[in-house]
């Protein structure tokens, strides 16, 4: 910053001195014509701990913030602070800055004795009753009892007064920002089913079958009546021939011993 000091009344420097002695000062803002810019930035929130926030900007840069908590934001229409934030939450902040040129104006009078006066040199008599010698740049004015005079006009013993004036440029910078989001929509909450209900089940079982009716056993064949026996051996019939027979089987026999017997 730059200072500018006007001295319309007194000299340069010297009006230093001089105020020292005895002055007043005033001091006034002069505002000029403000300048407002506006920008926005819009995230979303990749985690929270305490005051401090991870936001994932959507320029894809990631910023990390401390919040305070005073701070709110207006999330779906409510108030929140940075305890309440949940990730995935959106944020757009929209940052607003004023820029207001301002000249701060100092006007400081003051008076001294001149003890000496030569050209534009002057020395003047200090409150503390020590002299200070000042060179008068041309155009300067002093005030003699309530008269403006120039440095040419002064006189040793001459009480004078000065004005100082001092501007001051700077500039005054206001910013503000409003933060809105909308906070993630919760998930479907899925509802457990029910445990079953155990169902008794009556088994039906089919019946046995019946058992297979046992096969008839046949019915044996009637014996067949035995014949009648004769009641006499024909007169044709003779016991000879069955002599013969035996006779054939005992002379068979016999030589079958015979040859088991030899050696």
């Amino acid at each position: 910053m730059t200072k500018k000091t006007i001295g319309n009344i007194l000299f340069g420097s010297c009006i230093l001195a001089v105020t020292a002695v005895a002055q007043t000062s005033t001091t006034e803002k002069i505002e000029g014509t403000a300048k407002v810019t506006t920008r926005q930035e819009s995230g979303t929130v990749t985690y929270v701990e305490g005051n401090t926030v991870v936001v994932k900007m959507s320029t894809g840069e990631v910023r990390t913030v401390t919040v305070p908590d005073d701070r709110t934001a207006t999330v779906d229409g409510k108030q929140i602070t940075v305890h309440d934030l949940q990730v995935g939450t959106k944020l757009t902040a929209t940052f607003t800055t004023t820029t207001t040129p301002v000249v701060e104006r100092t006007v400081t009078v003051g008076s001294g004795k001149v003890w000496y006066v030569a050209g534009n040199t002057v020395i003047v008599t200090m409150a503390d009753g020590k002299n200070k010698m000042f060179k008068v740049q041309p155009g300067y004015k002093f005030m003699v009892e309530g008269r403006p005079a120039t440095v040419f006009d002064l006189r040793k013993g001459m009480t004078v007064s000065g004005e100082k004036i001092v501007e001051e440029p700077r500039t005054e910078v206001a910013s503000n920002s409003v933060i809105v989001g909308t906070a993630p929509k919760p998930k479907p909450v899925v509802a457990a089913a029910p445990a079953p209900v155990p169902v008794r089940v009556a088994v039906v079982r089919p019946p046995a079958p019946a058992p297979a009716p046992a096969a008839a056993a046949p019915e044996p064949a009637p014996a067949p009546e035995p014949a009648p026996a004769p009641a006499e051996l024909p007169k044709t019939g003779s016991p000879l021939p069955l002599t013969g027979l035996l006779g054939l089987l005992f002379t068979g026999a016999g030589l079958g011993l015979r040859k088991l017997r030899r050696p």
